[in-house]
């Protein structure tokens, strides 16, 4: 018996549960991108996939040039070790009834990474450090469950190894608070400060919620 060419793509597409959140983002032909959340509908076998509208990020005046535009679909799964599933694909239509959706065609390849290979992320997300009464610029460079790493101006703050340190971010208006961590390893490079910051147990909603965001997005350069 001879296995289907696709096979493996829809192996990886099942992966993905009806409902789950999809990270989407949409790449116009005038070069504006768009980036908003989804959730898997369904698809069928060697036609379409099916996903619900952009709940959000997209304006009226970018509606009309859905058809034909590029998008990028990223989930964390249920699987096993978490599977990251991304790939790109084009939207074909947009469906009315009986609900709003987009009607994407079949990607000829899905990447797809395991979290256990991806403890940490690398990233570059602009932060504020809250340390004594002070709010200070930062850059988090990595991320993972349980800590991050910032760099700063060295001139901007002093840490000491054990100190309490308070992390405010925001990356959209549903990924924003504080984390809070202690100092653990504290370096000065060559004028730039490198904290390693080790999270408390708090927050752990929030903390779960960025690393997903981080990893699913860590995909975009594969």
């Amino acid at each position: 018996m001879t296995t289907p060419a696709s096979a493996p793509i829809y192996g990886d597409l099942s992966l993905i549960d009806i409902g789950m959140d999809l990270f989407i983002e949409i790449h116009f032909a005038n070069g504006k991108t768009v980036q908003s959340r989804s959730s898997m509908i369904g698809y069928q076998l060697g036609r379409f996939i099916l996903i619900e509208y952009p709940n959000k990020g997209l304006s009226e005046a970018y509606q009309h040039m859905l058809v034909n535009a590029e998008i990028v679909v990223r989930a964390m799964t249920n699987s096993g070790f978490k599977d990251i599933i991304a790939f790109k694909s084009s939207i074909l239509s947009i469906v009315n009834q009986p609900i709003k959706m987009l009607c994407l065609s079949v990607p000829k390849i899905i990447i797809k990474k395991k979290l256990r290979d991806q403890l940490r992320v690398n990233i570059e997300q602009d932060v504020f450090v809250i340390h004594n009464d002070a709010k200070v610029s930062a850059k988090m460079v990595d991320f993972s469950f349980s800590g991050c790493l910032l760099t700063l101006d060295a001139n901007a703050a002093s840490f000491a190894e054990g100190e309490q340190i308070h992390v405010s971010i925001s990356i959209n208006t549903e990924l924003s608070g504080i984390l809070s961590g202690s100092a653990v390893k504290v370096k000065n490079v060559e004028g730039l400060l490198h904290v390693g910051i080790k999270f408390s147990d708090d927050n752990s909603l929030l903390k779960d919620n960025i690393f997903s965001y981080f990893l699913v997005n860590s995909t975009r350069h594969s």
